[in-house]
């Protein structure tokens, strides 16, 4: 599909802004982020993923501190840790496809995938340097939630800590979309959050060692869910 030119973007923006709405920019390339930036844009839904941030785009961003990049990295590696995770909520027949295509993968494939993964892991980790808001999010998650745990792992494989990724899949994602409800344990909010068996500060994957969840306040039935869920 054509990209928006400038003219026309600017215009949206503008237009915008004075309705007090905010704009996200799907991209792909440095120069169009670079440009969006003088231009106004508010969050990139995804990274820069063509080539290495320059110095130019990081001062734009630093002249820009309300700006909000969501990484939405690719997927770095799928291990077989990721799959015993998501068969927790996934039938066996998907996790046998995953499995499957896993394992015919070419090794000219996965380097560029690596290679593709490094562009903008490498990206993510000056911006999250320069110190830009760092939001959360990836594509597949509106559909199987176990893949915001692997986005999670990745983005601390790319040079985050993990208490930086936790605050941007919490606190930040939350006020991104202004869910003043979510995104922190406080009093007056809604008392939405996970029981953990281990502290994801030691290793951003103890997040997927869920002992409880709980929402607005009750705890769910995860052993009757899952019954449903895998019939």
């Amino acid at each position: 599909m054509p990209k928006l030119t400038p003219p026309l973007y600017r215009a949206i923006i503008d237009e915008a802004h004075k309705h007090n709405l905010r704009v996200a920019a799907h991209i792909y390339y440095l120069a169009d982020a670079k440009e969006l930036l003088r231009s106004g844009i508010d969050i990139f839904a995804h990274g820069i993923r063509d080539k290495d941030v320059d110095d130019e785009a990081i001062a734009l961003f630093k002249q820009h501190r309300n700006v909000v990049v969501i990484p939405n990295l690719p997927e770095r590696e799928t291990t077989e840790q990721d799959l015993q995770f998501a068969a927790e909520t996934v039938p066996a027949a998907q996790i046998k496809r995953m499995r499957d295509a896993e394992a015919s993968r070419k090794p000219e494939a996965v380097q560029r995938a690596r290679e593709f993964y490094g562009i903008q892991a490498r990206n993510l980790a000056k911006l999250n340097a320069a110190g830009v808001r760092i939001g959360f999010g990836t594509d597949s998650s509106a559909e199987v939630g176990w893949n915001a745990h692997q986005e999670m792992t990745d983005m601390v494989a790319a040079g985050m800590t993990p208490a930086q990724v936790l605050v941007a899949a919490t606190k930040t994602a939350a006020e991104i979309v202004k869910l003043d409800q979510l995104g922190t344990v406080a009093a007056g909010k809604s008392a939405d959050f996970l029981v953990l068996d281990a502290n994801p500060l030691d290793n951003i994957n103890n997040t997927r060692r869920i002992a409880k969840v709980y929402l607005r306040g009750k705890e769910l039935d995860r052993a009757a869910m899952w019954a449903a869920w895998m019939k």
